[in-house]
């Protein structure tokens, strides 16, 4: 996609040049007309590079070889080992969810992987703690990679006996409460450097009481409550803007509740998932779309169909100079290769159909 953008900067930039050559060799016979040309692809050059610039797949991607210099010579290679080990299995999950057509269990392997990606990345920015995080990753991601991909293996075979249902049901079952594994593992991973916090906070304490700073109308039992019932205020504050929801505790597919480990959630929705009963729909849709876009984007048809009215007329005004044409083309490519799930995302389910 980043290279699709990179080319219509180019071919933007190609047109207006060959517009402002036509103004220059016109003279003034049809000089406004190749100037509004020669504008319209300069604003569009500039559009498409700074998508290009700033795109992001949303793919998570994590470095291959750590910075272990700190580490000694058996630990860098237990550590490297553990790592590329956590970075394939968090790659064969990301694989097999998108291949999985059961929505309920996707939507659970999105939720795990999005706490795994929170984990991998402070680990890799700490790779001392990898070694706590053993279980994480020699246990829990690890089974988790092999039933999703058995899951996956068990929906190719396209039976639906009891006994094969019994085992994906069982699967799902499973993995329902692994979101909670990984939230504590990650807690646990952490546990030691909150000790060490708590530490240094100790000892910065009885030196600012040492040289006299504290507040001596309080007793010193109060003094604890109080920088108790502190602490607990300003970590609730904390994880305020980290809670999903109205003041509801986020709830794991099994239906559990678990407040206490919210602050590991992420901020953002988890997307849509395509309910199976509307795939044919939606491919319909995708096809639809992709056809307006290709042959009649000149126009904006596309753009009136998904009922973005004003881009329609934006198209529809520059269509003599064939950009409008060139970027429905591109656009019904996209259309048509995009993922069933990102399309219903992107589409079909923020338009309501």
């Amino acid at each position: 996609m980043k290279g699709i953008l990179w080319g219509m900067a180019a071919l933007s930039f190609l047109a207006g040049c060959a517009a402002l050559d036509g103004a220059v060799q016109q003279g003034s016979q049809s000089v406004f007309l190749y100037a509004g040309g020669t504008a319209v692809c300069a604003v569009l050059s500039i559009f498409f590079g700074y998508r290009a610039w700033h795109y992001r797949s949303g793919k998570q991607t994590f470095r291959t070889k750590l910075s272990v210099k700190e580490l000694s010579d058996e630990e860098a290679e237990l550590v490297t080992e553990s790592w590329q080990k956590a970075v394939t299995d968090y790659g064969r999950i990301e694989a097999a969810s998108r291949q999985i057509q059961d929505g309920a269990l996707r939507q659970q392997l999105q939720l795990m992987q999005r706490v795994a990606a929170n984990l991998l990345t402070y680990l890799e920015k700490h790779p001392q703690s990898i070694p706590a995080a053993r279980r994480f990753i020699d246990t829990y991601q690890d089974r988790a990679a092999a039933m999703a991909e058995e899951y996956r293996e068990l929906e190719k075979t396209g039976l639906d006996t009891e006994q094969i249902n019994e085992t994906r049901e069982h699967i799902k079952e499973t993995l329902a409460s692994f979101d909670e594994a990984y939230e504590k593992e990650f807690e646990r991973v952490l546990g030691e450097k909150l000790l060490d916090m708590d530490a240094e906070l100790s000892v910065l304490q009885k030196t600012m009481e040492a040289d006299g700073i504290h507040n001596a109308s309080v007793s010193d039992g109060q003094l604890e409550e109080k920088k108790d019932r502190n602490l607990v205020k300003g970590i609730i504050d904390d994880l305020k803007p980290m809670m999903r929801g109205h003041g509801h505790a986020p709830v794991n597919r099994a239906g559990r509740k678990h407040p206490r480990r919210c602050a590991f959630r992420v901020t953002e929705e988890l997307p849509a998932v395509m309910p199976q009963e509307l795939r044919s729909d939606v491919l319909k849709e995708k096809l639809i779309m992709s056809a307006l876009a290709i042959f009649a984007g000149a126009i904006g048809a596309h753009k009136f169909y998904q009922g973005k009215t004003k881009w329609g007329i934006l198209y529809l005004l520059f269509w003599w100079t064939a950009i409008p044409g060139i970027v429905g083309i591109v656009e019904g490519i996209r259309y048509l290769f995009m993922p069933m799930d990102d399309f219903y995302n992107a589409y079909y389910h923020r338009n309501g159909r």
